[in-house]
């Protein structure tokens, strides 16, 4: 695909995932699907919930527009996390369903991808039926790592939107085949970006965070099974990863029930000291030029310069994490 046809076929993913949204603002709207407030929510208002089906149905868009070779366990896949949707609008499915639907989605994919094996630090080389639990505990775990940090307004759109472009950037390297689609990933997610701005008039809701954690989650596990290294494929989105491997080993180290629910993330603290979610997802994006560049550099061979924008990243983290550390979580501060 020439450039002139990529830039048509981004845009054409964009403009699917405006418009989708905004039906499905319209439809949510009419028909009561929203997420009422909570004592532990960062929204005031009732506010519709299922944008990230626009950002899934855009992504599969692009896909077919684009003519990329049809990838049945991504789409089998999908639609099993579909089912999230009626968390967002016929109530709470429960922790043991959502983790039921997280697991059978990846046990598909795991069943139908083909990665023969890839290389894990401290691990070595994994294959066989080592690397298919790895996957799967892998596949799940971003999945709720995206859950988790959907907190407020742009943060998750922003992570994906940095991460698909970075991670494009580094296939460009040396995985060109992996390059559309975590493009077509970011399109789909501008479009939808542009209803969740603060203050949000849409979010994502279950299905669309648990969508792009297991994109990102399977993408990954495909790159590394290119032989890029792990490093670096995680290195766009290690903010996330930061941010909740902080939270439980926070709320672990006090005795607290990590799968109850709570306020206690490093983004939740921030907003609590008065950040507006604008100002978090614009350091998330921040954070995510410097993790992201810093990954492309160390693609092209290079040292230097990856490795400061990695300690800058890292610095600007464990500032906020240390101005936050002893911060008595508030419920009542939406």
């Amino acid at each position: 695909m020439n450039l002139s046809a990529g830039l048509v076929t981004l845009l054409a993913t964009l403009m699917a995932g405006w418009s989708l949204t905004a039906i499905l603002l319209l439809l949510s709207r009419r028909f009561r699907w929203v997420d009422e407030p909570n004592q532990r929510s960062s929204h005031s208002q009732p506010t519709p919930t299922l944008g990230g089906l626009g950002i899934v149905a855009a992504t599969l868009f692009g896909v077919w527009y684009s003519e990329l070779p049809l990838q049945w366990e991504l789409w089998i896949a999908t639609a099993v996390l579909l089912v999230l949707t009626l968390d967002d609008t016929r109530g709470p499915l429960g922790v043991a369903a959502k983790a039921a639907i997280q697991l059978l989605a990846a046990l598909l994919w795991v069943s139908m991808s083909p990665v023969p094996s890839i290389e894990v630090p401290l691990l070595g080389t994994l294959s066989g039926w080592a690397l298919s639990i790895v996957s799967v505990v892998w596949l799940v775990g971003w999945m709720n790592i995206f859950n988790f940090m959907d907190g407020i307004d742009a943060i998750s759109g922003a992570q994906a939107l940095t991460a698909g472009f970075s991670l494009a950037a580094v296939f460009s390297v040396s995985a060109t085949d992996l390059l559309a689609l975590p493009l077509l990933v970011s399109a789909a997610t501008a479009g939808f970006l542009i209803f969740n701005l603060p203050p949000a008039r849409i979010f994502m809701g279950d299905a669309g965070a648990a969508f792009l954690g297991f994109f990102f989650g399977a993408i990954m596990l495909r790159a590394m099974a290119a032989g890029i290294p792990a490093h670096v494929v995680v290195l766009p989105l290690a903010g996330y990863l930061y941010d909740s491997m902080l939270t439980i080993v926070r709320r672990a180290s006090r005795g607290e029930n990590i799968l109850q629910a709570h306020r206690q993330h490093l983004y939740q603290r921030l907003a609590q000291r008065g950040w507006s979610h604008l100002h978090i997802s614009m350091a998330v994006v921040l954070i995510g030029i410097l993790l992201g560049s810093a990954a492309y550099g160390f693609a092209r061979g290079m040292w230097f310069w990856p490795v400061v924008q990695s300690v800058s990243a890292l610095g600007v983290l464990v500032v906020g994490t240390a101005a936050t550390w002893h911060q008595r979580t508030d419920l009542s501060n939406a």
